[in-house]
């Protein structure tokens, strides 16, 4: 069964409230329920920028510093996630290929992994001098495991 993902605001900790994108005139009353698409479509605006939009809908009284998150639901919880939006624009294949054979940080994402994904894939990225393959890996990864590692080397 596949997760679904709600932007929201976080009102308060642990306190959010999903918006409706069909209600935001930015995204041109696209719905999806999909972390892809939901990062898609925020990475072409700043934060401000979709809180603005919010406002704009009068869907609620946003202050600037209320956390623009990804909800999901998880083991009966609400987990979140931080949204993506222009100012935390990433560009996590150029840095991979480019440190494809720092031990160190082939280390923190080897540690990150662990026990996440099967030991025959583990040890090709320990090993790898290959950074095709090394790449091939990471690229094979489900997206929201992609965009939790980058969140872990780079939030």
């Amino acid at each position: 069964m596949e997760n679904k993902y709600y932007l929201a605001i976080e009102e308060k900790p642990n306190n959010y409230f999903p918006i409706d994108l069909r209600n935001l005139k930015i995204f041109h009353n696209r719905m999806t329920t999909s972390l892809e698409e939901i990062d898609a479509l925020t990475l072409n605006f700043t934060k401000q920028e979709i809180l603005e939009a919010i406002k704009e809908a009068n869907l609620l009284d946003v202050q600037k510093t209320m956390p623009l998150v990804v909800i999901y639901y998880e083991n009966k919880y609400t987990r979140k996630i931080e949204a993506l939006t222009k100012e935390k624009k990433y560009d996590m294949w150029k840095l991979l290929d480019e440190k494809y054979q720092d031990k160190v940080f082939v280390n923190k994402i080897v540690n990150f992994l662990n026990h996440k994904i099967d030991d025959t894939k583990l040890e090709k990225l320990k090993v790898s001098r290959d950074k095709e393959e090394f790449l091939q890996v990471l690229g094979n990864l489900p997206y929201f495991m992609q965009r939790k590692l980058y969140l872990y080397l780079y939030g």
